[in-house]
């Protein structure tokens, strides 16, 4: 239950943070819009950047 609580605690944080930093206010649909991109664009760089940590965590020597 905390893990889940804990994502989706990352995922609200991450989308308010694209919105106060590109000042998208939810109104307007053109906003939305690019909001809907940015966060897309967001998700997929938390996955690379996590499959990368992952692939360098596995090759690295571990033992002696």
């Amino acid at each position: 239950m905390k893990l889940i609580l804990f994502i989706l605690m990352f995922l609200i944080i991450g989308a308010l943070l694209i919105l106060s930093n590109n000042n998208l206010p939810l109104y307007k649909d053109e906003n939305i819009a690019k909001f809907k991109v940015l966060y897309i664009e967001w998700l997929d760089n938390v996955y690379k950047n996590t499959w990368t940590i992952t692939g360098n965590t596995i090759n690295m020597k571990w033992m002696p």
